[in-house]
């Protein structure tokens, strides 16, 4: 079988989407070492794959939508594959072949309020077109199948497929040793750390996080805050100027190796967001020992409820609060830890894997495509 795969985002460092199209292609292809497997990229990933993944570098173009609908689509239109992956929320607008399609969320319907108004209109068109022509929809929360029912009734429930996505080997607790050191190196030895990684969205309330470690400061200086992830607020927020103080590190990204020893240095995790189809990162801040602290919303409820400490308001002294239970409250963080390992299991990428390649053989086999 001749599978092909949207790789626009897959290149170090990855991030969300490229994370988890690269994960599950790594998978895919140890499940299954006959398939045949082409990554088209926009440049060279960086990354191993196996042996069975062929890569495919395609000149990039102004922007993903002209990426996706001239160049990927004449590839693709070269290829003549099984199938298409396409893990980044639409189809090419005037592809005809077999696609599987990846609805991560559909935020730009609930809250338009986030994104400009070009994109909003140009995302309104795409993606109910690709959902009307994929074989099957992808999706990685309870939460955001029902969204996706609720705002496109067209697609029909038994087209929408929930795949949790899972957790790589490497997000274990480091050794003590190798966080003191990477601690130094950050500038940050003898610090509380409470950090954050992902896109600062306005929705994942960063002013409000900054405010509460300040207050917890009037009390404990040796505390700080750690955020990695590139600015994306719309409208824009002046981020630096509001992490200018001394006791705020602010980096853009980190090299992939670098995360597990960043989650482990961090005593808390602080995922304050209004909305998410899953949200991984608190996931590997557990994987790595370090309790989360999320907002009581969305996917967020469905999927770390008993494995985090919920704040229920996006509000500085609610934050405070919930910040310094999951510092100094030792029996909540045990349970807490406790109750992910026991649910560990849930989130594997091989499991994601036999799922996605039995949806994969079922909608080739069946003819719907």
């Amino acid at each position: 079988m001749k599978i092909a795969v949207d790789g626009y985002e897959v290149h170090t460092p990855t991030g969300g989407v490229g994370r988890i199209t690269a994960s599950l292609v790594s998978v895919l292809a140890a499940l299954d070492p006959v398939l045949e497997i082409v990554l088209f990229v926009r440049r060279p990933t960086g990354l191993v794959f196996p042996p069975s993944v062929k890569e495919q570098v395609l000149s990039p173009d102004k922007g993903y939508i002209r990426w996706q609908n001239l160049p990927l689509r004449r590839a693709l239109r070269a290829l003549r594959p099984d199938i298409l992956l396409a893990p980044n929320y639409t189809l090419p607008f005037l592809y005809g072949g077999p696609a599987l399609l990846f609805e991560h969320d559909i935020s730009f319907v609930s809250h338009p309020e986030w994104y400009s108004r070009r994109d909003v209109l140009k995302t309104r068109c795409l993606v109910p077109h690709s959902l009307k022509r994929a074989a099957a929809v992808l999706t990685e929360s309870e939460f955001s199948r029902q969204e996706i029912l609720d705002h496109f009734p067209f697609v029909g429930e038994d087209k929408i497929r929930v795949l949790y996505p899972g957790l790589e080997n490497r997000f274990r607790r480091q050794g003590q040793e190798a966080i003191s050191g990477w601690k130094a190196q950050k500038g940050l030895q003898g610090k509380t750390v409470i950090g954050f990684l992902g896109s600062i969205f306005n929705r994942r309330h960063i002013p409000e996080l900054v405010a509460a470690v300040r207050l917890i400061r009037k009390t404990d200086e040796e505390v700080c805050l750690y955020l990695v992830g590139r600015d994306r607020t719309s409208p824009s927020q002046d981020i630096a100027g509001l992490t200018a103080a001394d006791w705020i590190r602010w980096e853009e990204g980190l090299g992939d190796e670098d995360l597990p020893l960043f989650y482990s240095a961090c005593d808390v995790f602080a995922y304050l967001s209004d909305y998410e189809g899953f949200g991984l990162p608190p996931l590997e801040a557990l994987a790595c020992g370090t309790v989360p602290v999320v907002l009581d919303r969305t996917s967020l409820s469905e999927v770390y409820t008993g494995m985090a400490v919920m704040a229920d308001q996006a509000e500085p002294g609610v934050i405070r609060d919930s910040l310094e239970t999951a510092l100094g409250d030792e029996t909540k963080r045990a349970a807490l830890l406790a109750a992910f390992e026991e649910r560990r299991h849930r989130y594997s990428w091989k499991k994601a894997g036999e799922e996605l390649l039995q949806i994969i053989r079922q909608a080739v086999g069946a003819g719907r495509l």
